[in-house]
């Protein structure tokens, strides 16, 4: 009889791993993500150490866009407009917000609603690519 194969792992008492898990895509390091339902039609505000990540929701004619505005030094508002689509709607490629510890800093979502009222279902990833300058 041919020996079984585990793929299983056994951790045994207080070992830990370190990092707990790493993930990546597309060779860029995945440093945040998540899924969230917003309150109401209202903003989604994501923070990364001390930079402030602000998606502003705006319902203005058809077009489907996305402007980018500093406010301040650690804070970037992202005005989305009209993401208000059941099916979703987003980025079909990430997209790069400045640079993040000396990395690339890309942002990677899809946005999910009813209606443009209704509160949205937002998939969200942030990710570092290379080094600056190499």
């Amino acid at each position: 009889m041919e020996s079984e194969k585990t793929t299983t792992i056994n951790i045994t008492g207080g070992a830990t791993i370190n990092p707990p898990v790493k993930v990546k895509t597309s060779g860029k390091d995945v440093i945040a993500s998540g899924t969230v339902n917003t309150f109401s039609h209202d903003n989604l505000e994501v923070q990364i150490a001390q930079f402030k990540f602000i998606f502003n929701f705006i319902s203005s004619g058809s077009e489907q866009k996305i402007e980018y505005r500093n406010n301040g030094a650690e804070t970037l508002i992202l005005d989305v407009y009209n993401f208000s689509n059941s099916i979703g709607t987003g980025v079909t490629t990430p997209v790069r917000l400045g640079t993040l510890m000396d990395r690339e800093l890309y942002l990677g979502f899809m946005v999910y609603a009813l209606s443009d009222v209704s509160s949205k279902l937002v998939h969200y990833t942030f990710m570092l690519g290379d080094k600056v300058g190499e």
